[in-house]
């Protein structure tokens, strides 16, 4: 039987929190997310165009993406709370997905959208930080 040390129980209690903060900020973005896709589908005029876009999609369009990009990213985050490293592994791919997506909705909410991205990378830092080598 492998004894413990105090730096690797540390290790592994700091992991967990990361993994729980992550799980929560995938729920929170998520719902945000669905939020957003849900205002965009239900009021097609609630949000305005800065500008020519290379991505340009109509505003429902957007809606339907948010709406499930947030969904998924949702259902993603409360897998997160198993510890299942699939759970953190499909968390760290939507949370990338979301980042595009927001990345690329930043003509229509600049300043909501840079919101999401930050909590994206934030997502995806705790999740990488609980994968690391020595944890798989």
């Amino acid at each position: 039987m492998m004894k413990t040390t105090e730096s690797e129980s540390g290790s592994r209690a700091l992991a967990a929190g990361g993994t729980a903060l992550a799980g929560t900020l995938m729920v929170v973005e998520g719902l945000l997310s669905g939020l957003q896709g849900i205002a965009a589908i239900a009021k097609d005029d609630v949000y305005a165009v800065v500008g020519k876009y290379a991505y340009k999609f109509n505003i429902t369009a957007w809606g339907w993406i948010h709406l499930v990009v947030g969904v998924l990213v949702l259902v993603a985050g409360f897998a997160v709370f198993t510890g299942s490293v699939l759970a953190r592994t499909v968390g760290v791919v939507l949370a990338v997905l979301a980042v595009v997506a927001n990345f690329l909705y930043l003509p229509y909410q600049p300043f909501w959208s840079i919101i999401m991205i930050g909590l994206g990378f934030f997502v995806i830092w705790s999740l990488f930080h609980d994968i690391g080598p020595e944890r798989v």
